[in-house]
């Protein structure tokens, strides 16, 4: 596999369909145990509380689902206004009830669920951009939710995120890290190797680039920037950039 496959299109529909339920079970089983202060818990993101996270996550899907319902009309639509209007969005929203964070995210996500699933497979292959990396086949937009479902889990800290991944579940993880993350950043050349998996080039690999050794999980949470624990190479460890 190289650096910008993706797997089957309805495969990938589905693992979206799977990230997003258990971030919403996890965000309703935080909220019956903590009550109606839940969301003002801080996350594991600096500055941000968990209603910021979940806030983040709904705005998300809404600004992917602009980016899908412009590409249906052959139109390339930023995600959102600005990246000021990002961070308003996330801020004005972190301040509401705890109830209507958690509405708003189950909202948020059945748009972007009823938009996915009525979109024509012709509208899939429509170039359309993310705000980075230059334009990309539409299909992008379900590696970047993926992503952005699956991270910002963890950065919850309701439970234990991407640690509770089955095998499978942290292979589309990384797959959607590949067609996102790598595709959009400098990342050095080198060749990723799964346990018990297909090895994964970047930037043409080589002989004289390093390969990286791990679960899909280690690779995952390596690339994303969540720690090198049982990541393993055969030279010095490739810097990577800001996810």
């Amino acid at each position: 596999m190289t650096d910008t496959q993706m797997p089957d299109l309805q495969a990938t529909i589905e693992a979206v369909r799977d990230a997003t339920a258990r971030v919403e079970a996890a965000v309703a089983r935080f909220r019956a145990e903590r009550g109606l202060d839940a969301l003002a818990a801080p996350s594991l993101l600096p500055g941000w509380t968990v209603g910021h996270v979940v806030t983040h996550l709904a705005r998300n899907a809404d600004g992917l689902r602009r980016v899908l319902v412009g590409a249906r009309v052959e139109q390339q639509l930023l995600p959102y206004d600005s990246p000021q209007a990002r961070v308003d969005d996330i801020e004005q929203g972190a301040a509401r009830s705890t109830d209507t964070i958690v509405l708003d995210l189950v909202t948020a996500d059945r748009h972007l669920e009823e938009t996915i699933d009525d979109l024509p497979r012709r509208v899939w292959s429509f170039d359309i951009d993310l705000g980075r990396g230059g334009p990309a086949p539409a299909t992008v937009v379900l590696a970047a939710r993926l992503g952005e479902l699956e991270l910002h889990h963890a950065d919850l800290g309701v439970d234990d995120g991407i640690d509770l991944l089955t095998d499978a579940q942290a292979g589309r993880l990384l797959a959607a890290i590949q067609h996102s993350y790598v595709r959009t950043r400098d990342v050095p050349p080198m060749t990723l190797q799964p346990t018990g998996a297909a090895p994964i080039t970047i930037r043409g690999g080589g002989p004289a680039a390093p390969t990286v050794t791990g679960s899909h999980l280690e690779l995952a949470r390596w690339l994303s920037g969540r720690g090198a624990g049982g990541v393993r190479s055969d030279g010095p460890l490739p810097d990577l950039p800001p996810y």
